[in-house]
């Protein structure tokens, strides 16, 4: 009797220096401490799941682009940068804000500023929501026409899809919950929960999109965004609904961060900004180099890139296309995906984003941009920028369409010894 006793100790004992070893994710962390994300998913075999990202959609049913028609210049460029990364655009009007009649918004805006340019862009991208619900679209990609991405996009969302899911998809069997609800805090509490692609435990496969079957909202172009915190007290707005910190985790934002490391395609520290004279951002100054984090959108800003499920599109179009319109339309989403519409016994908003973003805004040079951006006039016009992005398309564009390969583009933001 005392020899089995022994021998289950002694098996319990190894089990558990094996799960130590081989971390949450089966396989030793060690064995990819040194690839990149890209070699990680590879090796490990996640990425396979992720093949229909490599399509002319990027994973999504449909990829839409915001377009005044009088901005042939926008077209132009966008229809060029998509042709040499193998998607496939399909155009939404853009609406000019004298044309958006005071019979069509939403009663409560009648007694605000708002802007001719708010008003033009929030029904443009009402139009977008229209198509994703009118054609019952399982997602789209909504992109504005001045937006940019790094040649490497494909890669980089397979990477950023096998993150996401942690947000998205449930873990093991079914009925079970993502990792980003399976460990919550009390209201108050601040600790992030962090873990690298290589200790995510292994989720169901997704049957609707590669990036998940349950969310709302995946911000992957921002001009800003922070780490979600929780409230440590109650903000008393009842105009938002907020009146007291919910005690229902499902309401309060997830803390978890995935951290993906060795990221060839992020800047290096000091290039962490939206624009050359900006501070470097803030989470510069909590990860190393080449790291990028995926985690609950919080205050997040500009809309150059987002995807939309169908139900978000459906919640989206109810909320901003018929009840409310406040406020520039990004800051309204910003709000939303914050949770400051959530009703008594509904559920926070599913929306995941991206440090450092994916897509991003370009600026060219000599032009002047529809949509503002921070820093305002800071764009030398001389020279053309897109923030933090290494092999913009935008940029290597001349070279694209001459077939040029990797070894003849150039990088915006060389690697540099850190201090």
């Amino acid at each position: 009797m005392l020899l089995s006793h022994r021998v289950v100790v002694f098996v319990l004992i190894a089990l558990a220096a094996l799960f130590v070893l081989f971390g949450y994710g089966g396989r030793p962390a060690a064995r990819f401490r040194d690839l990149s994300p890209l070699q990680y998913l590879q090796v490990s075999g996640r990425g396979s799941e992720a093949l229909e990202i490599l399509n002319g959609t990027l994973g999504f049913e449909k990829v839409f682009a915001i377009n005044l028609p009088e901005r042939t210049d926008r077209r132009d460029a966008l229809t060029l940068a998509a042709a040499v990364s193998g998607i496939q655009v399909e155009w939404i009007m853009g609406v000019a804000g004298k044309d958006v009649s005071d019979r069509v918004v939403p009663g409560d805006s009648l007694d605000r500023n708002i802007s001719r340019g708010n008003r033009g862009s929030w029904r443009a991208h009402m139009d977008a929501l229209q198509q994703i619900v009118e054609r019952n679209l399982t997602s789209a990609l909504i992109l504005e026409d001045d937006a940019d991405w790094d040649v490497r996009i494909k890669s980089q969302l397979q990477v950023f899809a096998q993150a996401a899911r942690a947000f998205t998809q449930p873990v093991g069997t079914s009925g079970s919950k993502p990792v980003s609800r399976m460990y919550t805090s009390a209201p108050g509490e601040q600790s992030p929960l962090e873990f690298s692609l290589s200790q995510l435990p292994k989720d169901l496969k997704p049957k609707v999109t590669a990036y998940g079957d349950d969310w709302d909202v995946l911000w992957l172009g921002h001009c800003g965004t922070e780490f979600p915190k929780r409230p440590s007290t109650a903000e008393e707005d009842p105009e938002k609904g907020q009146t007291s910190i919910p005690t229902d985790p499902s309401q309060r934002p997830p803390l978890l961060r995935v951290v993906i490391p060795n990221d060839p395609t992020v800047p290096g520290l000091d290039d962490m900004k939206a624009h050359p004279f900006a501070l470097r951002d803030a989470m510069a100054d909590e990860y190393p180099a080449h790291t990028r984090v995926v985690h609950a959108s919080s205050g997040t800003t500009c809309t150059q890139a987002y995807a939309v499920s169908q139900q978000g599109a459906r919640k989206l179009l109810w909320r901003f296309g018929l009840q409310t319109l406040t406020n520039g339309w990004d800051f309204m989403l910003k709000d939303w995906c914050d949770g400051a519409y959530v009703d008594a016994d509904g559920r926070a908003p599913v929306c995941v984003t991206v440090q450092p973003p994916l897509f991003s805004h370009h600026f060219g040079s000599g032009g002047a941009s529809d949509i503002s951006a921070p820093g305002g006039g800071f764009i030398n016009k001389e020279k053309e920028l897109t923030p933090y992005l290494r092999l913009s398309v935008r940029l290597n564009m001349g070279r694209l369409v001459r077939g040029g390969g990797m070894g003849d583009l150039v990088d915006q933001f060389p690697d540099k010894e850190e201090a």
